[in-house]
């Protein structure tokens, strides 16, 4: 087997066509179907079965894709090591909310571009179900997830903080006289939420379900900048991590209702594979997570 068959195995594996498979890899078609044809022949069996509008690997070609990946990823780490002994190089792709992005991680990402300026690093936001499957399909090496703790052999998870969360209005929405506010009282209320798959909106509109809370309506957004301008423009109401609206609390922009509800043990999550090869980089990059956990508590 040689290293450009196995390359060119995943990513048709990954992107379910050959001509996708060209595109990604600079070959030809036909130099991408002449690889995978000797690979079967070497192996001796299918890797892929050929329907009539897309491919999909066959029994033995599912057995051979953790093995491709796993090979590709040492292959690229002795390229590496060998190659910049003295100055860390490659890639460092961290999947993350835009919560914890933009609060938790800006100062742990500076630092690391100064002391690795040489290590590509790229971000990717997305909400909890499609970071957490990206992570499993090995496209992103390391997420930071706001949840509850998992359990998943495939995974090592660490909990870095615990995050309270708060029911939030504008200063002149008539909550803002209240003592407290219970759940029943969102019943016909406009509740502007994050987007769905979001792990803490999920626990949240679970528990308005359980005690048969129907608001007016909900207003999905996707960016949690659009959502604290929404409600400090006296549109509805929002819940969402403490960490995410320090400043517009500071600013009284926004002001944090007296929550009756339930506490949703909100954390924030280190995740990433147990069995994923961790390059050089990726290892730096969870050294210098340790150090400001431990040295500065992480604060950003």
């Amino acid at each position: 087997m040689e290293l450009r068959q196995l390359k060119t195995f995943t990513a048709i594996a990954h992107l379910g066509s050959f001509s996708k498979a060209a595109q990604k890899t600079g070959y030809a078609q036909s130099t991408i179907t002449g690889q995978i044809q000797q690979l079967e022949q070497e192996l001796g069996t299918h890797l892929f079965e050929r329907l009539p509008h897309h491919i999909i690997l066959t029994d033995q070609g599912q057995k051979l894709l953790p093995y491709a990946e796993q090979i590709l990823e040492l292959a690229q780490t002795a390229r590496e090591s060998i190659v910049n002994e003295t100055s860390l190089s490659g890639t460092v792709t961290i999947g993350t909310m835009e919560s914890v992005g933009i609060t938790r991680l800006t100062s742990v990402l500076k630092e690391f571009h100064i002391r690795y300026p040489h290590v590509d690093l790229r971000l990717q936001f997305g909400s909890w179900d499609l970071l957490y499957q990206a992570l499993r399909e090995g496209r992103i090496d390391v997420a930071f997830l706001l949840g509850q703790n998992i359990q998943d052999a495939s995974c090592t998870v660490r909990i870095l903080f615990d995050e309270p969360m708060y029911l939030l209005a504008a200063p002149q929405h008539p909550f803002a006289l209240r003592n407290t506010v219970q759940i029943s009282d969102l019943s016909g209320q406009t509740l502007i939420l994050a987007e769905k798959g979001c792990s803490y909106r999920t626990a949240f509109e679970n528990t308005l379900a359980q005690y048969h809370v129907l608001p007016a309506q909900v207003l999905e957004v996707e960016s949690i900048f659009a959502i604290k301008k929404l409600v400090a423009s006296n549109l509805g109401i929002t819940y969402m991590p403490a960490m995410a609206v320090q400043d517009e609390l500071q600013a009284q922009s926004l002001i944090r209702l007296p929550w009756g509800g339930p506490d949703y043990h909100i954390k924030t999550l280190m995740i990433h594979k147990t069995n994923k090869w961790i390059s050089p980089a990726l290892k730096a990059f969870f050294e210098l997570i340790q150090e400001y956990l431990v040295d500065t508590d992480m604060r950003m």
